[in-house]
């Protein structure tokens, strides 16, 4: 059962669910104060699985809002679920970030309204990512949504034609598990979608991309020690191709003293880093590894850039702060980070 406060104008927007799967839909319409609604007027709510709210009839000041919310969260289990298409861009990171809110629909067509508060009333609700993308990135109604990663689709950057010929792109990391071949598979991803032909290789001794072929490709032949996912070729046992490629990328794993050689083939090397606590002790030994090699990019948590200039050793690199991708194949979640990377093949 859905609890919707609304403004008179947009009264039946959840309307919809009644038809589409049975939902029982009350409403309340007209202008309310959150604060003073959630702390006196609020009764006896434990039989809604959902409140949606419709930030055009609420009158509290930004911070009234994101007390009431949390005031709110305290005290029950349903999910919260915000209509807010005219709400300003940064009142709305303001709530994604301070009140924990993720639920947010802010399209600006029916098609696209209702696609969102589907994935929003969806066992899991909407991410924080796909939250984060469409209010800031203001997808509009010509892109999709990836049924299958609950994120927005790219919107598609036009074809490039790339003069270059296998440009090295180096990834590692300082640790197991911070990301590599997540950012060595996006940064291919991405390109490939640019227009250039990428390869990935596995150049350590993971075998991770024995398990990736078989869940994500087990369909496609693998010949050669490489198999084809979408618009990359993939390369097992160290194999770099020298043919037909414009950027091969090569993820060596973890930093080591004798893997540190490979970074000498390297036209571009990237190593991913953390800035948790434990995580830092490892940032710097690597750190000392690489001080003597010229253009390194230092790959960290976009979070760490509220307090970049805490952590010790930092200055004068050079440094990129990436969104976290929790997906393999992701091609617009740090676009902008590898825009900057390969700015001077682009």
């Amino acid at each position: 059962m859905l609890l919707y406060l609304s403004s008179n104008e947009n009264i039946e927007l959840f309307d919809f669910l009644i038809e589409e799967n049975g939902m029982l839909v009350e409403k309340l319409s007209g202008e309310f104060l959150l604060k003073k609604f959630v702390v006196h007027d609020m009764r006896n709510l434990s039989h809604f699985s959902y409140i949606a709210i419709d930030l055009e009839a609420i009158k509290d000041s930004i911070e009234d809002i994101i007390e009431g919310i949390k005031a709110f969260k305290t005290m029950y289990d349903a999910r919260i679920i915000l209509f807010t298409e005219k709400t300003d861009v940064e009142y709305l990171n303001k709530i994604i970030d301070e009140a924990n809110i993720y639920n947010i629909v802010s399209g600006k067509t029916i098609d696209k309204i209702q696609k969102e508060i589907r994935i929003c009333l969806g066992e899991q609700g909407m991410s924080k990512h796909y939250a984060k993308m469409a209010v800031n990135l203001g997808y509009d109604e010509n892109q999709g949504i990836d049924n299958n990663s609950n994120l927005p689709l790219a919107r598609e950057k036009p074809i490039k034609q790339f003069d270059t010929k296998n440009i090295k792109i180096i990834v590692s990391g300082v640790m197991n598990r911070i990301g590599t071949t997540t950012t060595a598979m996006n940064l291919a991803v991405f390109l490939s979608e640019l227009g250039a032909r990428a390869s990935y290789t596995e150049g350590n001794g993971s075998n991770h991309l024995s398990t990736i072929h078989s869940h994500f490709f087990f369909n496609n032949p693998i010949t050669n020690a490489y198999f084809t996912g979408g618009k990359v070729d993939y390369y097992f046992q160290g194999n770099i191709p020298i043919d037909n490629y414009n950027f091969n990328i090569i993820d060596i794993g973890v930093l080591t003293s004798k893997n540190l050689k490979v970074t000498e083939i390297g036209d571009i090397n990237i190593l991913c880093a953390g800035s948790k606590p434990y995580e830092l002790s490892y940032m710097n030994e690597a750190l000392k590894m690489i001080k003597e090699i010229d253009k390194f990019n230092i790959i960290l948590p976009l979070e760490s850039k509220e307090y970049i200039d805490k952590i010790d050793g930092l200055k004068d690199l050079n440094i990129h702060f990436a969104r976290y991708s929790p997906l393999l194949f992701d091609k617009i979640i740090n676009a902008e980070v590898w825009e900057s990377i390969l700015f001077d093949y682009s």
